[in-house]
């Protein structure tokens, strides 16, 4: 990175750290703040703060520098803060002023914590942050119904499709999680759409860009969006959120006319068009918990509740925190990959949240909030008590 790019990020952070009153608003929300019950520099106006100072005492390597990557590496990125902070303060984009303090910590060789470098070296790697072999990205496919695989399209080479399923990394290699794409796969052989997943499917680059390192996250748009085009596709449905967010909002030569949607949004327009009809009532009570990248980051907050209102009809209950103001799952930011000292795990007072409302399954639509929570119900002792599920599984399962 070019050292007049540098000193623009630091101008950047300087001048919009300036404008914080201090007024200590952005705390209220802040679920690290929540779950560290009040280390102030563990909130979003003491982190962006301690990297202020960093820049302006020349702090950022050293043990100084490791210092504020523990601070800095600690956030979940989820959005809370510039919610509040658009609300009743000054409108800064706190996630945006930590996320370019990670960069400066990377081009330090101080960023990211010790155990998130193998993610960077495996999304480098493996096409995966997860350490797992490229050539294993599709063995999800083993656990579906033969006949249903056979109407999906590998798309490589000279094969193109308008629609293609993004499955994404912690879909493809998490156990727990491959009913998700299989749900999707489902109800989209269902319908009869026509659509294909990439053979070789490589990951979106979230984590990278997370994380700091910019220029492999650069590097693996780069590469995606040449695959995108030329398979010719005009519609991408995700199933993780964070996939979504990074196409629509982080790639910086994605073609315009290729539509980005959530599996959410493109099943709740089917459902609205009276293609895609649940045949079954879910008669357990089920709440909802909002992916943070799906709802602070991207808006998307209703149609996933239509999708569980049609299912579920009066069984659909809301917990306490909901929509701007609900509670993180803990996972986002690259927290997936290291554990942050935590008096309270967010998962676990999630489903807490859940219990207290009386839901017999917590409903998600991103595979870290699934999980996150998944792990939340164990370690809480609470398996037996509630189930966490995916949309998609709920919806396949009221075919």
């Amino acid at each position: 990175m070019e050292e007049q790019h540098i000193e623009e990020m630091k101008k950047k952070v300087i001048e919009a750290v300036s404008k914080c009153r201090i007024c200590m608003s952005c705390y209220a929300d802040c679920p690290l703040y929540e779950s560290t019950r009040g280390f102030v520099t563990q909130g979003p106006s003491g982190i962006t703060r301690a990297l202020y100072y960093g820049i302006r005492w020349d702090a950022l390597d050293g043990k100084d520098g490791q210092d504020l990557r523990d601070i800095l590496y600690a956030c979940t990125t989820c959005g809370s803060c510039e919610v509040r902070c658009k609300k009743s303060a000054c409108n800064i984009p706190l996630v945006e002023i930590i996320e370019t303090g990670r960069k400066l910590l990377v081009e330090k060789m101080v960023g990211p914590m010790p155990k998130q470098i193998k993610v960077l070296e495996s999304l480098d790697r493996n096409g995966n942050p997860y350490g797992e072999p490229a050539e294993e990205r599709t063995q999800w496919l083993g656990s579906i119904d033969p006949q249903d695989t056979a109407k999906i399209k590998l798309v490589q080479g000279d094969l193109k499709t308008e629609t293609l399923l993004f499955v994404g990394c912690t879909s493809s290699y998490e156990r727990d999680l491959v009913n998700v794409p299989g749900s999707i796969v489902k109800i989209f052989n269902h319908m009869g759409v026509d659509y294909g997943i990439l053979k070789d499917e490589k990951c979106c680059g979230d984590p990278a860009l997370r994380l700091g390192e910019a220029g492999l996250f650069e590097e693996m748009a780069e590469k995606n969006t040449k695959v995108f085009e030329q398979a010719e596709i005009k519609r991408i449905v995700t199933i993780s959120p964070h996939c979504m967010s990074s196409f629509s909002q982080d790639y910086p030569d994605l073609p315009n006319n290729i539509t980005i949607q959530h599996y959410t949004e493109f099943f709740a327009e089917q459902m609205s068009a009276g293609n895609l009809k649940p045949q079954k009532s879910l008669k357990k009570k089920v709440t909802y918990h909002d992916p943070c990248y799906l709802g602070k980051h991207n808006d998307i907050y209703e149609t996933p509740r239509q999708i569980l209102t049609w299912i579920a009809g009066d069984s659909f209950v809301e917990m306490e925190h909901n929509r701007e103001q609900a509670l993180c799952c803990g996972g986002g930011g690259g927290r997936m990959f290291v554990e942050i000292e935590e008096i309270e795990r967010l998962s676990e007072k999630r489903v807490q949240q859940a219990l207290d409302v009386g839901a017999e399954i917590i409903a998600t639509a991103c595979p870290w909030c699934y999980s996150q929570i998944a792990d939340g119900i164990k370690t809480s002792g609470n398996e037996g008590k509630i189930l966490v599920k995916d949309i998609a599984e709920l919806i396949a399962e009221s075919l």
